[in-house]
C-alpha cells in the first residue's frame, strides 16, 4: 500500500466513485472535484491510498481557525469496501498526522456519527481522540447510510502534541449497539430511539463537565467512557 498526495483532476475524479461506494450517497451529496482542487490549493491536504495503480481510499483536510488557533478539519475519509478493516484507514491518518506536524499543525478535528461503533473505536482507541461537542442534525438531511435519521455528529479532537488524559476518577458511560446499520435496516424506529437516548446522554454529560475520552467495543456491546473535565485537559473550546 502506498500513501501519497493527490494533486490532479483525474485522481480527484476517482474520489467521487469512492464516496458513492463508501457512503451510498446520491450525486447531490457528493463532494465535487472542484472541492478537492480548492483544498489542494489553499493549504489543505488530499491523501490517497493506492494498491498498485488503483486508488482504494482517500482522506481530505481543509485549513480552519478556532479562537485564533489554526487547525485542520479532516473533512472526509473513505476506504473501498474490500480494503476496510485491513489498516488502510490507519495508514491514511498516520500520513495525515505526519503532514500536519510538518506544517506546524497540532490539532486535527472531524465529525462522525456517534452511533457508528466501529468509527468510534477507531477514533478513540486507534488514534486517541477526545470529544467535547455534540451537534444534533448537523448536516440536515442526507442520502445513503444515514437511513433518514437526523445527522447528529460529535467532534473528534486529535491533539498531536499531547497525551490523552488517563481514565481516572469519576467515570460515566453510555452504551450503544455494536451494529447500528443492522438496526436501521430492520427497525428504523428503534434506531431513532437509540439516537435520541444517545443525544440526551451526551448533552447531559457534556453540560455537567464531562467529556468522552475512551470507547470500548466488542461484538455484543459498545460504550463511550466519559471523564470529568479539568481546566488543562485541552484548550480548543
Amino acid at each position: 500500500m502506498v500513501i501519497r498526495q493527490l494533486t490532479g483532476l483525474s485522481e480527484f475524479e476517482q474520489c467521487l466513485d469512492l464516496q458513492r461506494e463508501g457512503f451510498g450517497w446520491s450525486d447531490a451529496d457528493l463532494m465535487p472535484v472542484r472541492f478537492f482542487v480548492v483544498t489542494h490549493h489553499i493549504g489543505g491536504l488530499v491523501l490517497g491510498a493506492f494498491d498498485g495503480e488503483r486508488l482504494v481510499g482517500f482522506l481530505s483536510s481543509i485549513p480552519a481557525m478556532h479562537n485564533r488557533t489554526p487547525y485542520w478539519h479532516s473533512h472526509m475519509l473513505v476506504v473501498s469496501r474490500e480494503y476496510r478493516n485491513k489498516g488502510t484507514g490507519v495508514l491514511l491518518k498516520m500520513a495525515q498526522r505526519e503532514q500536519a506536524v510538518q506544517h506546524g499543525i497540532s490539532l486535527i478535528e472531524w465529525t462522525f456519527d456517534p452511533m457508528e461503533s466501529k468509527n468510534a473505536y477507531f477514533n478513540f482507541e486507534k488514534l486517541g481522540v477526545i470529544v467535547r461537542r455534540y451537534y444534533p442534525n448537523f448536516y440536515g438531511s442526507t442520502t445513503g447510510i444515514q437511513g433518514n435519521l437526523p445527522t447528529d455528529r460529535i467532534v473528534a479532537e486529535w491533539w498531536l502534541d499531547r497525551e490523552r488524559p488517563p481514565l481516572t476518577g469519576d467515570l460515566r458511560r453510555i452504551a450503544i449497539p455494536s451494529d447500528i446499520q443492522r438496526i436501521k435496516r430492520t427497525d428504523l424506529e428503534e434506531a431513532r430511539n437509540i439516537q435520541e437516548r444517545l443525544r440526551y446522554g451526551f448533552e447531559k454529560n457534556l453540560s455537567e463537565g464531562f467529556y468522552a475520552a475512551a470507547f470500548s467495543h466488542n461484538a455484543e456491546a459498545s460504550e463511550y467512557v466519559f471523564i470529568r473535565r479539568v481546566a488543562d485537559a485541552a484548550t480548543a473550546d
